[in-house]
């Protein structure tokens, strides 16, 4: 093989590897991600995790004689919310270096046609066959 074509493949590789050793970083860090935010001055505590979903809740102890039960179930959405949009916004900083950049003028939507309506035009249009 001539010596320039295996510097470049030696490049392609190295950028590969570098690729792939962000990508396990980013997945490690998305795996992990959490966000607090509180509510209600500062007596309701809520930590979500990357889905969104609840890791922790804490109540000042005092809540329970300031807030009617309405309000404090109002107070966790909200912070659970705030929580959530923090989480949405650092994954998608962490994953913004790895965006696929617009082209300017491309249409995919041109280019593959409008997506099927249903299952039953997706099997006409594609030929999908119901198992036998």
């Amino acid at each position: 093989m001539r010596a320039e074509w295996q510097a470049h493949i030696d490049e392609l590789l190295k950028e590969y590897r570098d690729k792939r050793a962000q990508l396990r970083e980013l997945q490690e860090l998305l795996a992990t991600l959490e966000a607090t935010s509180t509510a209600a001055d500062e007596m309701v505590k809520v930590t979500v995790g990357p889905q969104g979903q609840l890791k922790g809740l804490e109540f000042d102890p005092r809540v329970y004689r300031r807030l009617s039960p309405s309000e404090l179930a109002d107070a966790i959405v909200e912070a659970a919310e705030r929580a959530a949009a923090e989480v949405r916004e650092r994954m998608q900083g962490a994953m913004e270096p790895f965006q696929i950049p617009e082209v300017e003028g491309f249409d995919l939507g041109k280019v593959l046609g409008e997506p099927p309506r249903d299952f039953d035009e997706a099997r006409e249009r594609y030929g999908f066959r119901p198992k036998e």
